[in-house]
């Protein structure tokens, strides 16, 4: 088994690059996800990587070695690295030796309608809470994401590690014009805001497809977008100098309410 020790190898340049430059991986529509459960996550989604990278000393690791057969069988690229080597080529020190490398899943439906539920997330500039905000929308089984032109990347490593994988069971749609997908959706638009002028999540009737849009985590939505939704809401807090719920918060109130009306 061949061990590359140099960070002047050409592979090892690749992966830096990939794990640390957002535009790198646009242009090469390639993106790494790092440790054993986003690469177990990558392979149960039916993701076929392009590459995989193990770190010498993680061959000993069970789940590592299970993985690694399985790879084997897709007659994949594979390296192995000097384990310190490894280390640089994530920003999770603890990330156990394995990562994929991968093109993002396409997304085969373009039509730009809105008929079902689906999430709308403008401005998203934080990926720990853009993977967070996707990982509730999975477990709320809300399939369909929107982010607009000027969000963070939903493959980013950072988002990927928030997410827990999440966004290999979701369609995601990036670099959305937002406010054309909401002025002809076909199920209604619910725009959060901050005003209390606007209707109280708990009084919204959720049991029927709806499209939920949130800004990010300075602004919120914009004007725009807020006045082509159908309704606009907020969450009720308690009368404390807390101003809002993180974006990611805000999502998991609103989503696991739509599915607790429709559980009732």
């Amino acid at each position: 088994m061949d061990i590359i020790s140099s960070a002047s190898n050409t592979a090892i340049k690749y992966l830096r690059k990939l794990a640390t430059n957002s535009r790198f991986r646009r242009e090469e529509n390639t993106v790494v996800a790092h440790g054993i459960h986003l690469v177990r996550s990558c392979l149960d989604a039916g993701v076929t990587p392009k590459m995989y990278v193990v770190a010498e000393l993680a061959h000993s690791n069970t789940e590592i070695a299970a993985l690694i057969t399985e790879l084997e069988d897709t007659s994949v690229q594979h390296i192995t690295t000097k384990d310190t080597l490894y280390e640089s080529l994530s920003d999770v020190h603890a990330s156990v030796g394995i990562s994929v490398v991968f093109t993002p899943p396409s997304v085969t439906d373009k039509s730009g309608i809105l008929s079902r539920d689906a999430l709308l997330l403008e401005g998203i500039q934080d990926p720990g809470n853009l993977g967070t905000a996707l990982r509730t929308a999975a477990a709320a089984d809300i399939k369909d994401i929107y982010l607009s032109t000027d969000a963070t990347s939903a493959w980013s490593p950072k988002a990927l590690r928030a997410g827990m994988g999440a966004q290999f069971w979701l369609t995601i749609h990036e670099n959305v014009d937002l406010l054309h997908l909401a002025t002809g959706s076909a199920v209604p638009v619910l725009a959060t805001t901050l005003s209390a002028k606007s209707s109280s999540l708990y009084e919204e009737e959720l049991r029927n497809p709806v499209a939920w849009a949130f800004g990010n985590e300075g602004g919120g939505l914009s004007n725009d977008l807020e006045s082509a939704s159908t309704r606009q809401i907020h969450i009720p807090q308690a009368d404390t100098p807390v101003e809002s719920l993180n974006v990611a918060a805000a999502v998991a109130v609103c989503l696991f309410e739509q599915n607790r009306q429709r559980l009732s």
